[in-house]
């Protein structure tokens, strides 16, 4: 693992840099993608970049409405660069309600916005798992096996590596569709993420259980249901 990128006098968080570097690719692909379904490049960058102000904000407060007494005793680390310090979830849906409303205010058409972002959410979830793989977070379950890592004091299977192959291929897949720009394959991506979490959370070390359930699992099923069957209703439109 390798959480730190030291330069000089400069430590730099690698998985944090993951995360900026996967922004950058992902909107810069995103704004590509747009341009070739005649959509209004800018208005796609405005819409990703209010998306991602929202949820980050969001998401560093939801984290200190949690615990509010560490953020009382010192304040300054409200403004922590450290992405462990995020509620992923709460911030997630607040950037999801900010970009709805940016959408129905500049009047953009829904599916070609949704297919422009296909990349992206292809690209994030590249840096995601290489950001899990160069902090440690996510690890696998213990397990002596001929690719097995050595983490945290245990062989373990590299779930950040399986993440990074499921991710790979969600992206060349997007890359291979026809892309019509009816909507359909944003949902086609995120259904292949969500089935590739489904598949390999069973081979995480670190799982949080809800009456013996794996949550990320259950997540995992309803967005893949959903996307399915969004998918499936609009190619027959």
């Amino acid at each position: 693992m390798f959480p730190i990128l030291q330069l000089g006098p400069l430590a730099i968080q690698t998985p944090g840099l993951m995360l900026l570097l996967g922004l950058w690719i992902g909107l810069s692909l995103a704004e590509r993608e747009a341009k070739r379904l005649n959509q209004d490049p800018e208005a796609i960058y405005n819409l990703a970049f209010t998306g991602i102000i929202a949820g980050l904000a969001g998401a560093r407060l939801s984290y200190v409405a949690r615990y509010p007494a560490v953020y009382a005793a010192d304040p300054l680390s409200l403004f922590s660069p450290n992405p462990s310090t995020l509620s992923a979830f709460e911030g997630f849906l607040i950037a999801l309600l900010a970009m709805w409303v940016y959408m129905q205010r500049r009047k953009m058409n829904l599916r070609l916005t949704l297919d422009s972002f296909a990349p992206m959410v292809a690209v994030m979830a590249i840096a995601i798992a290489l950001a899990h793989l160069a902090s440690g977070d996510a690890f696998g379950a213990p397990a002596k096996l001929a690719w097995s890592i050595f983490l945290w004091e245990e062989w373990r299977h590299p779930s950040q590596v399986y993440e990074l192959i499921a991710a790979l291929a969600a992206w060349l897949v997007w890359w291979r569709l026809p892309r019509a720009g009816d909507g359909v394959t944003l949902w086609i991506v995120v259904a292949l993420l969500a089935a590739a979490t489904l598949f390999l959370e069973a081979f995480r070390g670190d799982s949080q259980l809800f009456f013996s359930f794996r949550v990320n699992q259950l997540w995992a099923l309803i967005v893949l249901t959903w996307s399915l069957i969004v998918a499936q209703t609009w190619e027959r439109r």
